[in-house]
């Protein structure tokens, strides 16, 4: 199985990416579900104030992708909650009964933004608190635009993909309202679902998700930055004032944004 993980390592010691390597292959060798397609990246991050690192793997499990990143202080200590995330990533998607994930309401999010994900915090100095000690100075670029074609799904469906691949939030297009949505983390069920234009009749399960009953603003992607600045939001769905569709700033590790727009 060795051959066929890929590594990638970008400011961190050899040694510890072959561990890494070694412990995600000791791993999928002991699972009864068929994981192949093994990418693992490992990446030291630039910051002013500290260095984290950041460990990703993609994979597919039995036939579905799946994603993990991790991020920690200590090169070491995200090499193994990376191991521990591809544990339980497997387990999910070999269950043949999907199980939401559990969650617990943050009162700070935003109602209408997706919230930061719990599962990177531990010790590691976050976005939110190095923008803070650096102040507003300088708005984070734009370092990454993304333009996939978006996928029309039910949003139960965009709610595993969200799970799997272990995004702040997705972006697709629900086919009963033909509107560009996004589900993300957020209380009491767990999951949200906003659109550009809710529909008054939405159709999806309501013990799965709520429904933010306000539309996306209209901003250009200068505004969208501007906000997620200014209220230290780790993500942003936003309508394109022109087009109407929909996209979604989000807040990278680097602290930075990227942008996903559709197409």
């Amino acid at each position: 199985m060795n051959e066929a993980i890929f590594v990638r390592a970008d400011g961190v010691a050899l040694d510890l990416a072959h561990e890494v390597r070694r412990r995600v292959s000791d791993l999928v060798s002991g699972t009864d579900g068929l994981v192949e397609a093994l990418r693992v990246r490992l990446s030291r991050t630039h910051d002013e104030e500290a260095e984290q690192t950041l460990c990703q793997v993609d994979a597919e499990v039995d036939g579905r992708r799946v994603r993990v990143q991790r991020l920690a202080a200590d090169a070491r200590q995200a090499g193994d909650r990376l191991v521990e995330g591809l544990r339980q990533r497997i387990t999910e998607v070999s269950n043949r009964e999907w199980r939401p994930r559990p969650w617990t309401e943050r009162a700070d999010a935003p109602e209408e933004l997706p919230a930061a994900t719990t599962g990177t915090a531990g010790t590691a100095v976050g976005w939110a608190e190095r923008a803070g000690r650096a102040g507003r100075a300088m708005l984070p670029a734009i370092a990454r635009i993304k333009e996939p074609l978006l996928v029309w799904c039910a949003p139960e469906v965009a709610v595993r993909t969200l799970d799997a691949m272990d995004y702040q939030a997705h972006l697709f297009t629900d086919p009963t309202t033909e509107q560009d949505s996004v589900v993300y983390r957020a209380g009491p069920t767990g999951y949200r679902l906003a659109s550009t234009r809710p529909a008054d009749s939405p159709r999806y399960d309501a013990s799965l998700l709520t429904l933010c009953p306000r539309p996306a603003p209209r901003l250009s992607d200068d505004e969208a930055v501007r906000r997620c600045a200014d209220a230290e939001l780790s993500a942003l769905f936003y309508a394109d004032p022109d087009s109407g569709r929909g996209r979604l700033l989000y807040r990278r590790f680097d602290g930075r944004f990227g942008l996903v727009r559709g197409e």
